[in-house]
């Protein structure tokens, strides 16, 4: 993708910005290197055997990412700013939460291409350099690239018959993706999977007790944002342990993606929604 600056957002507001293209004079914060974008080893983690049982499925994935941002530091002496003073600043802007998140977020122009969070592990300074500079290192325990802006499908998006077709032309990483669905019908289960017979993975569900007309299921394949549970009577039931073991958790992939939801005709869409997903910069 295309960067023209970064930006580093502590506590929901920006800290720094890094123009990489055109560096003013008076930039206090001079991004000399960042390290870290790209994707340096991927790890290919068993998922389930497929419904037949002639291949192995994974889920590629990648180790928490350090994102190391090497900074020079140009005090405005016209402003009599010292190194130790807007030092200090920084230090003070990425420790302004509790929680120590920090968001890197990455600009094309005026938009913003993709986002990283994570928290700070290191601030190492050289201080009997000849060229003041500092050292940040951010460990991002998800270690993908995110859209800003989520993709939104609603209930008029959604198809009410298989297959359900989603394209990407965005993302260059797999990823899940969220829904929400109203049931209309009873229906003992509910499916996903990639055909509508002879499918070569599934994931099922199955509740203690049939899905009733006016369940509510929410759903979300997402890394570290995985959920499953359903909402009867203002009643959560959570169902991640009704999944049946040999389901394969559905990802949506780079370019188009093809679902069968074979108890379609007994719930109405509400939402599906997902991020776009880089494996680096």
């Amino acid at each position: 993708m295309r960067v023209t600056s970064v930006s580093l957002f502590a506590n929901e507001s920006e800290a720094i910005r890094f123009d990489l293209r055109n560096v003013a004079s008076q930039s206090q914060y001079v991004v000399r290197q960042i390290l870290g974008l790209d994707a340096e080893e991927l790890v290919p983690r068993f998922d389930g055997f497929s419904k037949d049982g002639s291949q192995a499925f994974y889920d590629v994935r990648m180790k928490p990412r350090d994102v190391v941002m090497r900074i020079v530091l140009n005090p405005r002496f016209n402003l009599n700013e010292t190194h130790d003073y807007i030092r200090d600043t920084l230090y003070k802007a990425i420790s302004a939460t509790r929680s120590g998140l920090l968001e890197l977020q990455f600009h094309a122009g005026a938009s913003i291409a993709a986002t990283i969070k994570g928290h700070m592990t290191k601030f190492e300074v050289a201080y009997f350099s000849k060229t003041p500079e500092l050292q940040i290192t951010i460990r991002c325990n998800d270690p993908l690239f995110r859209g800003i802006n989520p993709v939104v499908m609603n209930v008029t998006d959604l198809p009410i018959v298989n297959p359900v077709v989603l394209a990407d032309s965005m993302s260059t990483a797999p990823h899940g993706f969220r829904l929400r669905i109203d049931f209309k019908a009873t229906t003992p289960t509910f499916t996903v999977r990639d055909a509508e017979t002879n499918p070569t993975w599934e994931f099922k569900v199955v509740p203690p007790t049939s899905f009733l007309s006016g369940d509510v299921l929410y759903f979300s394949s997402e890394y570290a944002k995985r959920y499953l549970y359903m909402i009867r009577g203002g009643v959560t039931t959570h169902l991640l342990d009704r999944i049946e073991p040999t389901s394969i958790r559905p990802l949506i992939f780079p370019g188009f993606n093809e679902f069968w939801f074979p108890e379609i005709a007994s719930f109405n869409w509400q939402e599906l929604r997902f991020d776009a997903a880089y494996w680096g910069v």
